[in-house]
């Protein structure tokens, strides 16, 4: 750590105290900074995932680009893969309101699967290489030590409670696993519109035939 970097660490920490002993307006002052510092490298770190990747993105990357020492992001993040999985869960909270606004509109199983595959279009469009970005296979970034769980763990269990709500429902079989139909269901939407992308498939062609597909083997049609 430089000496300058060492410099700023010291004088937030020593600031704090200070601050604290002084009044509410203070604090809340330093908490409003400390938000912001937050604010700042979250977009920074969002900037630079997408653009570079995960691997090619070092938290010194992070805190130059924010505007903040190299020392806050250490104030913030416990290393750089908890700065990722921060970024991968608001991008996960960004397309949840995006998905429920579209599932609210589906009847049946097919039409669920179609919507969340026209939500995801939707956020992709209105936030390039984002979701991608997002998607880095964090099985191969020591995840499991984070104790947290990455976006693909996240969608497979909401679609896992999808799933045991239609055969509660009896618009599956009652033998189909939810568990294992929910992780299906995550990767061949994720293959499915790589697939899409790659070989610039029609849109909404490449939504039927994905929705067709997955209903079919839930329904055993």
């Amino acid at each position: 750590m430089s000496d300058t970097t060492t410099k700023e660490a010291v004088s937030d920490a020593a600031r704090a105290p200070a601050e604290k002993a002084g009044s509410g307006d203070a604090t809340n002052g330093l908490s409003r900074r400390r938000l912001e510092s937050r604010r700042k490298l979250i977009a920074a770190a969002r900037q630079l995932f997408v653009e570079r990747g995960y691997h090619a993105t070092r938290p010194q990357d992070i805190s130059k680009l924010a505007g903040v020492g190299h020392g806050t992001f250490y104030l913030h993040f416990t290393d750089k893969l908890d700065c990722f999985l921060t970024f991968a869960d608001e991008v996960c909270d960004e397309l949840e309101v995006v998905l429920q606004d579209h599932l609210g509109r589906a009847r049946t199983v097919e039409e669920s699967v179609k919507e969340t595959l026209y939500a995801i279009y939707e956020y992709s469009d209105a936030n390039p290489g984002v979701l991608a970005a997002a998607m880095t296979n964090t099985a191969m970034l020591s995840v499991e030590e984070t104790k947290r769980r990455s976006p693909m763990e996240r969608w497979a269990a909401q679609w896992t409670e999808m799933v045991l709500q239609w055969r509660a429902e009896k618009d599956i079989p009652s033998d189909v696993d939810p568990l294992l139909s929910g992780h299906l269901i995550v990767g061949a939407i994720s293959q499915g519109m790589a697939y899409g992308y790659l070989y610039q498939v029609d849109r909404d062609k490449l939504i039927n035939d994905i929705a067709q597909a997955l209903f079919g083997a839930l329904t055993r049609q």
